[in-house]
């Protein structure tokens, strides 16, 4: 297959933060999942502060226009319209990150994930575009998903644990030092709980921040953790600024004092404390000190805010925005797409698996019970190692679902991917099973799908062979990669 190619353009450190590269870097590893060869144009200093961004070939910024790409995803505040035009006259598509309407764009996608946004908010600003709103949208890096899948467990269990670690992160770069102001102010707890701090390199303060955490018994001090999800997972409670890492905390169930320490992201933080995912503290060390001691003690809110932050955050995010930049496919009276199953759409896909055609050719025969459904139904909205899609047609009253597709990893009988595929009761023969394994096969072309068929099942027999799916047992199918190439 040919290889799509994406270009980045973003900054970091300094003022900066890392904010803009860490989800520019979540959005390079799911488009090289997908297939895309990913490069970035950013500064010297940019590329130094942001240990995952060395994995992607790098071009100088000025070199990015003229650079062939079939994406180009914008993400900082200093990139105006007159670059986007540029990009758009050189003939890339372009998808633009931004988290506020304040700017006119000429984007052919725009993503604002922050909480509470709406797509008729960029009305004016970006009347051609098309628009990704709201923290659905939130591109949160895949190992925070498993850390989530892998946390759920202890909060069911234990979810008024006494706390024991507590994170404090104020970012990767921390230019006014709220690490170590917050670590003076919470020094009284310093004997029965463990710190653990989390800066990154090119942080300014690093030094006095080492010396402060060396001082304190049990503390620990993390630079550029490799496995931040992990990390986070670990700890009971969190202290930290707005931004990118807020959501992180969200979709782990991390409860967290948030701290407002500019104003910019006060707006996003007020929306994320209304909405029972936080709670806020002014930038006062004092005040600091006093809200921390009543989360601390008060176990029913810690549970309460993890909670709410993992409802407004699934970690599904990558998925969402990776479906509008790939391709549709013809069936036979239209044209088809994919989109993610969402928990609003149990009860449809409950009638489409009692319908007799859809157990006719099923593992098991027998009808699942709406409590049965429910439970594996939220099973398979959590789970990483699943996704799962609605095949959607476009028609003059908007997309409508067709058919689902769902990809399941398994380690046997072969490593890869098991497919599964259904079409709606009233939508057979119109060739929406061939489009559903094409767009499923163009998601994951890097890593094999496998199909299980029933030996009478004479119809997917022939479908999946026409696909390009060998046989390897009696009733199993393989689908090979489709794309080897390196990254690099």
């Amino acid at each position: 297959m040919q290889q799509p190619q994406a270009i980045i353009r973003c900054e970091a450190g300094g003022t900066t933060g890392l904010g803009h590269a860490v989800r520019c870097s979540a959005l390079a590893g799911r488009l090289h999942q997908a297939g895309w060869r990913v490069s970035v144009a950013i500064s010297d200093g940019g590329y130094a502060a942001v240990p995952d961004l060395a994995a992607l070939p790098r071009l100088r910024p000025e070199d990015a226009v003229e650079t062939p790409a079939d994406l180009v995803i914008l993400d900082g505040y200093d990139f105006g319209i007159e670059l986007e035009q540029k990009f758009r006259r050189a003939g890339r598509k372009l998808l633009v990150i931004d988290d506020a309407p304040t700017r006119p764009h000429d984007a052919h996608i725009l993503l604002d994930s922050t909480l509470g946004r709406h797509s008729d908010d960029y009305a004016n600003v970006a009347p051609a575009a098309c628009i990704l709103a709201g923290a659905a949208y939130v591109p949160i890096r895949p190992a925070f998903r498993r850390a989530r899948a892998e946390r759920e467990h202890q909060l069911k269990t234990s979810p008024h644990a006494t706390v024991q670690r507590v994170l404090v992160s104020f970012g990767g770069t921390d230019p006014l030092n709220h690490t170590g102001k917050t670590l003076a102010a919470l020094a009284e707890h310093a004997p029965t709980l463990s710190f653990v701090v989390v800066m990154g390199p090119s942080a300014a303060h690093l030094p006095s921040v080492r010396t402060q955490v060396a001082a304190i018994s049990g503390a620990e001090l993390h630079v550029a953790p490799p496995d931040m999800a992990g990390l986070m997972a670990g700890c009971d409670l969190a202290i930290g600024a707005g931004g990118t890492s807020s959501w992180e905390r969200c979709c782990l169930g991390l409860p967290t004092l948030v701290l407002i320490i500019a104003e910019n992201q006060r707006p996003g933080a007020e929306r994320l404390a209304a909405a029972g995912a936080a709670w806020l503290v002014e930038d006062d060390s004092g005040a600091i000190a006093e809200r921390f001691a009543a989360l601390l003690t008060d176990a029913t809110a810690r549970a309460a805010l993890a909670k709410a932050g993992r409802a407004l955050i699934d970690g599904r995010g990558l998925d969402r925005i990776l479906l509008p930049l790939m391709p549709s496919q013809s069936i036979l009276d239209g044209r088809v797409s994919l989109r993610l199953m969402e928990a609003r759409d149990e009860a449809l896909l409950l009638d489409w698996q009692r319908h007799p055609e859809t157990r006719r050719y099923a593992r098991s025969a027998a009808s699942p019970t709406e409590a049965e459904h429910a439970a594996w139904y939220r099973r398979l909205l959590e789970d990483p190692d699943r996704l799962p899609f609605f095949v959607q047609e476009e028609t003059p009253m908007g997309p409508q679902p067709v058919g689902y597709v769902r990809l399941d990893w398994r380690a046997e009988p072969v490593p890869g991917w098991e497919i599964s595929i259904a079409t709606a009761p009233d939508h057979y023969r119109r060739g929406i099973g061939r489009a559903a394994l094409s767009l499923a096969s163009a998601l994951v072309p890097r890593e094999a799908i496998l199909a299980h068929v029933l030996p009478e099942n004479d119809a997917s027999h022939g479908l999946f062979r026409a696909a390009g799916y060998l046989p390897f047992t009696e009733d199993w199918y393989r689908l090979s990669p489709r794309l080897t190439e390196s990254v690099a």
